[in-house]
């Protein structure tokens, strides 16, 4: 399988730029933007597809819906991305619960941490005044791409990944932004599949060789057919 990783570093990536290389499978890296047909995980290759939501046609499931009722307990709230000590202390706790790979830092995931390059949000999670989880996006014109959820350990009962996916995709609906991109997913990988779990008839997948997005559902149509055809 041929590895065709690439990687540009733009002065700026804001507005409809976003949109543009965002539609075209390319998404940040620190304060660069790159595509990746690959993923490379624990010495393993599997073929990595880039997904985005159609966010007017999402709607929450049984499941979601409750997720979301539990994490409207807490405070929330969105401003422009800032990094600060409670945030880096907050992925420092996340950062030693988890057990796969991630960036040591919020400062080492970002690099671009003064929003220079991209037009950055986060979003804010607050039990009695305490920061208890938090997301990053960046923001273009007509979409935004997922960049980070972190959640502190004591409240992992509250499924605060997902939540704060919720979160972004009300922030969307209410400034009439069309798309959201949550990166990819790598099919025989499960470690990415909670991202087609948001509501797989509004989900689509960037076909790379045809350079065209399909329905989930037509993508795996296209799989097996292939999977057929070997």
């Amino acid at each position: 399988m041929e590895n065709n990783n690439l990687i540009a570093a733009i002065p700026e990536i804001k507005g409809p730029l976003l949109d543009v290389f965002l539609e075209a499978g390319w998404y940040r890296y620190g304060d660069m933007i790159f595509t990746t047909n690959v993923l490379e995980d624990f010495q393993q290759t599997y073929s990595a597809y880039w997904l985005r939501y159609d966010v007017p046609k999402v709607i929450p499931g049984r499941k979601e819906e409750k997720i979301i009722r539990k994490g409207d307990g807490f405070v929330t709230s969105i401003s422009d991305f800032k990094n600060s000590d409670e945030l880096e202390e907050l992925h420092s706790l996340y950062f030693e619960s988890i057990k796969f790979i991630t960036s040591f830092s919020i400062a080492d995931l970002m690099i671009d941490t003064d929003n220079r390059v991209f037009d950055s949000k986060l979003l804010t999670v607050r039990n009695n005044g305490r920061l208890i989880a938090a997301g990053i996006f960046d923001e273009g014109k007509n979409a935004i791409a997922g960049i980070k959820n972190i959640y502190h350990p004591e409240y992992k009962k509250y499924s605060f990944g997902k939540y704060m996916m919720w979160k972004k995709l009300q922030y969307c609906l209410k400034k009439n932004i069309k798309w959201y991109y949550p990166g990819y997913f790598a099919p025989g990988n499960d470690r990415f599949d909670y991202k087609l779990d948001v509501d797989r008839n509004a989900t689509e997948v960037l076909i790379p060789e045809e350079k065209q997005w399909v329905s989930l559902q037509r993508f795996f149509q296209i799989q097996s057919t292939i999977q057929l055809s070997m």
